[in-house]
């Protein structure tokens, strides 16, 4: 039990003290998700400005809502199916049969949470309701970002494990913020997800490689930096992380606008109002 309360307490005090990404991630992440829509979703690319203003909003939620708090990450090597076969049972119900409940939400909720954002745009649109659908959305851009967070899906959340302590925080929030304008995304479009839960959880097991990256990455630019997180640090911690940092938030943002596309198809195809067009 102190285990889990140690553990509790020190992601409050990391998730409490900046946002998944950081806050111009998951701006970048949702804004730029329109630029992959197909011309059937182009009247939504205004909704640019409102999903980056609501992508952090998951994240405040934290402070008061004690249920949000495990939605945001999954420990998934804590698993012993994915260390053995690189996937856990996917189904949170028979998850929660095989491993116990109390497991399943100690190590986390995100794929899950994912889904059922999802679910719930796919109902604001059957519904016409298109403000709380963009808030969903954003909501959902949110999580989607969390599972392209490599440290968001790793036991080793925040280096402890490795001797890498804050490495949470160096990464997703003061290297990124330094070098946002660095990032850029190629031109493509979004398509249709076929399988909304498997292809939650595949990309969370591909994402999952990155970690070693990432750790190594950190580790080398410590030592080239004379053993300081200074100036040093940071800029060859980018150095050595740029290439699968900018894919993992591009990744992110077409994830997003695919499955936001899924949604409005899976929902009939709804008109969408005169009122978003400009």
């Amino acid at each position: 039990m102190n285990s889990i309360l140690i553990r509790y307490s020190l992601l409050f005090v990391l998730l409490v003290g900046l946002c998944s990404w950081g806050e111009k991630a998951h701006r970048k992440i949702n804004s730029s998700c329109v630029d992959f829509f197909p011309k059937e979703l182009s009247a939504l690319k205004t909704w640019a400005p409102i999903l980056a203003d609501h992508g952090s909003d998951a994240d405040f939620r934290k402070k008061d809502d004690k249920n949000e708090f495990v939605k945001h990450f999954i420990d998934i090597d804590n698993y012993d199916d994915f260390n053995n076969k690189h996937r856990i049972e996917e189904n949170f119900e028979k998850a929660c049969l095989k491993y116990g409940k109390v497991k399943v939400m100690k190590e986390g909720t995100l794929p899950w949470v994912t889904d059922s954002t999802y679910s719930a745009l796919v109902r604001n649109f059957k519904l016409g309701n298109w403000n709380q659908a963009v808030l969903t959305a954003a909501d959902l851009g949110h999580y989607v970002g969390d599972g392209f967070m490599p440290l968001h899906i790793a036991a080793n959340y925040n280096g402890q494990l490795s001797g890498q302590t804050g490495i949470h925080r160096r990464y997703e929030e003061t290297m990124i913020d330094r070098h946002i304008d660095d990032i850029q995304f190629k031109a493509s479009t979004c398509y249709k997800v076929e399988n909304v839960q498997s292809y939650i959880f595949n990309f969370l097991y591909f994402n999952h490689s990155d970690v070693k990256s990432l750790l190594q990455a950190d580790d080398n630019a410590y030592k080239l930096a004379g053993n300081q997180y200074n100036e040093i640090y940071y800029e060859s911690l980018w150095a050595k992380s740029n290439l699968f940092t900018n894919r993992l938030l591009e990744e992110s943002s077409k994830t997003l606008a695919g499955l936001i596309y899924t949604a409005w198809l899976e929902a009939g195809k709804p008109k969408i109002p005169a009122s978003l067009v400009k």
